[in-house]
């Protein structure tokens, strides 16, 4: 295990910010005064619901024409800025609002953000979900579990959510909390507290309206309780009261089902060590920071606070191919017949995605040789927090060739074996948001492609089954446990740059064409051939794109002036490997937060006022969100010869099942897509790699050969190093708390 170089003291141009950065920032926000900020106590929260306070801060990359100025113009370098998030929860009406904040080191200047095409001032009621509310609303689920408690302790085995000692509960939400941005309210279902609550449902759900900064207004609405809904708390208190209702009894369960202890047959029969990497003549990559070089690639990384990993100024052969790939959202859309499971639709960069990268277990999560990073954050903190070992970094043989040929002489021998390992590199971070964890791969090939890989693991997101849910998933544990049809749909972000920014885009529909044999006219008189059927879209609305089987295509994005050795275009193509469908019909009301997932592919102008297709402020109100992503094309804009930008829709479908217990895993729960080149070289470019091993006859009868393995060393090296097994798992106040 080895940690980031820490050599040269200059920040690069996309590194995150570093603790002292934050801090800065954080004080120059703290002394505006118009602003009126009420600081987050580390110990106790001295911010209200109806204070002004600082909800996040990060890093604001530049603007790419800024950056391209300092890259390629030898210019000066963009000053480093900070992205505010400030919850206005005293202001008449409350708002939201954003500034930049710069420059990072000792701050001396602030503007308010506003982006063309946004709707401003920020809804307040779209805010995300944090712990400042959270404590409020806790004073609510306390009064219903006191004026409840009978019914609790009754119905549940002398479980409740106050005064509950070692049988206590806890509460799950459901969101989106709210269906405009003038709205907030969501429902909330009691789970049994045991680790992981997602799998201890029980069928008591309540709605409350939290909308505003008022939270003497708050108040709880419907009940529903064993598969009855009613008006009200105190409706369902009398029905039960006068035993006019269909009560349940749900006795405690066994934990071990949820857990990771070992159980069931044992495998291998004997503990024994699998195999592991190492590297016999040490790491073949560098890392400066955040920069990484690896064979022919250099890249530049930064984990993003609310969307996870970002990846600039991808090169391969010292050619910018991609200016920035990155992850945009994830998104998972429930069934169900409870209140809380049949609404659920989570939008996860509203839940913190990039925060939630938690820490890597060497020999687990990465291999034992990689290397690791830290990142700082600071949401819904009083202060920067340091996760570690939240990102790794790691060369992997994949075991299958990247490319191989036995020449067979066809008598019975051989003319030669050409063979190449395949190996690449692996930027990896995992985000475990709420009961998921995504495990995000982007891998480096040594041939010029990438590969861009989500695997979901965790739990399921549970529901008291009962019959009325059949419709919906199956039971999958004898606890009444249930988890409903699900799909996890992702979106990413890639901003191509084919031999610069005057880019364009075509699809090639591999068609069919019927022709008469002129060869054969008599057999048979007609021929059913495939052919290539280019058609450059010209505008962005052109470009959309949804799969259809019938017309299979290429997606390739070229420059008209630029060719290869056998004047064709070059060309970088972006191929799924994971088709997704958005079931849910366009008019639907959940549609314009998350619009982006109809479409497996969209193409528009580059423009910074363009950064992400989603929003912080999406999720809670999907109606009417702060970005609808169709905006982005219902100009369409003429895309030939253009700075583009490819907007990529994957995913997976789950129907929860018993083997997802205790943990969903990796194995066929993936999805994704890779960026390869088309025509951009004028052979494979790993031809270059000494990596690569032929064979050939040494003599004419083939009782020896000959083996070039291109100067890569064979002798033995010494046994690999061990590494420790280390785990801090500490983010927010007890990161704070904790240190460096």
């Amino acid at each position: 295990m080895s940690r980031e170089s820490t050599s040269s003291s200059e920040r690069g141009l996309f590194e995150d910010l570093l603790e002292d950065e934050h801090k800065a920032v954080r004080d120059y926000m703290l002394g505006i005064e118009e602003l009126g900020l009420t600081p987050i106590h580390v110990a106790q929260f001295k911010a209200k619901v109806d204070s002004n306070f600082i909800a996040m801060i990060q890093f604001q990359p530049p603007s790419k024409a800024a950056a391209l100025r300092y890259l390629d113009k030898n210019q000066a370098k963009p000053e480093r800025e900070a992205l505010v998030v400030i919850f206005k929860g005293a202001a008449k009406p409350p708002i939201v609002e954003e500034y930049i904040v710069g420059p990072v080191s000792k701050p001396t200047s602030h503007r308010l953000r506003v982006i063309p095409g946004r709707s401003y001032p920020i809804a307040f009621d779209s805010r995300p979900f944090l712990s400042v509310e959270i404590i409020a609303l806790s004073h609510i689920w306390k009064n219903v579990s006191r004026k409840a408690y009978r019914l609790l302790t009754e119905s549940f085995d002398g479980y409740s959510y106050h005064n509950c000692t070692d049988r206590c509960l806890t509460v799950q939400f459901a969101a989106p909390m709210g269906y405009t941005n003038k709205t907030r309210g969501a429902w909330y279902a009691f789970h049994r507290d045991h680790p992981p609550m997602f799998v201890y449902p029980l069928p008591f759900e309540i709605y409350i309206d939290h909308a505003g900064s008022d939270t003497s207004k708050w108040s709880v609405g419907k009940v529903y309780y064993n598969g009855q809904l009613f008006d009200s708390l105190d409706a369902l208190l009398v029905t039960y009261d006068a035993d006019t209702l269909n009560k349940t009894k749900i006795p405690d369960t066994d934990t071990l089902f949820s857990s990771y202890e070992r159980r069931g047959r044992p495998q291998p029969s004997k503990p024994m060590r699998g195999p592991e990497l190492y590297e016999p003549d040490g790491k073949r990559y560098e890392v400066r920071g955040r920069h990484v070089e690896y064979m022919n690639w250099a890249f530049d990384f930064r984990i993003d606070t609310l969307k996870g990993f970002q990846i600039y100024d991808i090169r391969f052969n010292g050619t910018r191919i991609i200016y920035e790939l990155s992850l945009q959202e994830a998104i998972a859309t429930y069934t169900g017949f409870s209140p809380v499971q049949g609404s659920n639709n989570f939008v996860d960069s509203n839940w913190f995605t990039g925060s939630n990268n938690h820490d890597l277990v060497p020999g687990v999560d990465c291999p034992g040789t990689a290397t690791f990073f830290d990142v700082v954050h600071m949401a819904d903190t009083s202060g920067p927090y340091t996760i570690k070992n939240a990102a790794c970094l790691f060369e992997l043989n994949s075991g299958i060739p990247l490319r191989r040929h036995y020449a067979n002489d066809f008598s019975s021998a051989y003319r030669f074996y050409g063979g190449m390992t395949n190996q690449v590199l692996v930027l990896r971070t995992i985000a475990t948001v709420g009961n998921y964890d995504y495990v995000h791969d982007a891998i480096f090939y040594q041939n010029g492609v990438i590969e861009v890989k989500m695997s979901a693991s965790g739990f399921v997101f549970g529901s008291f089954y009962t019959p009325d849910v059949s419709p919906y998933g199956y039971p999958i544990h004898t606890n009444h446990l249930t988890s409903t049809t699900h799909d996890h749909l992702l979106h990413y972000k890639v901003d191509l740059d084919v031999e610069g920014t005057a880019n364009s885009y075509e699809t090639i529909e591999i068609g069919i064409e019927n022709t008469t044999n002129r060869f054969m006219p008599d057999y048979p008189p007609h021929l059913f051939r495939k052919v290539l059927k280019p058609s450059v879209k010209k505008t962005e609305q052109e470009a959309l794109y949804k799969f259809n089987f019938d017309t299979p295509k290429y997606l390739n994005f070229f420059n008209e002036g630029k060719k290869n050795k056998m004047g064709v275009k070059k060309g970088y193509r972006i191929q799924h490997h994971g088709i997704m469908k958005q079931l849910y019909p366009e008019d639907f009301g959940m549609i314009p937060m998350i619009s982006w997932s109809l479409y497996q592919l969209a193409v528009t102008r580059q423009k910074d006022s363009e950064p992400s297709s989603t929003s912080l402020y999406n999720q809670n109100a999907p109606s009417t969100p702060h970005i609808d992503f169709r905006d982005f094309v219902r100009d369409d804009e003429d895309i030939v010869n253009q700075d583009l930008v490819a907007w990529v829709t994957t995913g997976v479908m789950h129907v929860p099942h018993s083997e997802d217990i205790p943990t969903t895993a990796t194995p066929a729960n993936a999805a994704g897509f890779f960026i390869r080149p088309f025509n951009y070289y004028d052979e494979d470019p790993s031809v270059g790699s000494s990596n690569a091993v032929v064979i050939k006859p040494a003599n004419k009868d083939f009782t020896a050969s000959t083996i070039n393995r291109f100067g890569t060393p064979t002798k033995p090296v010494c046994l690999p190093m061990g590494y420790n097994m280390t785990f801090d798992g500490r983010y927010g106040y007890l990161a704070m708390a904790r240190g460096n």
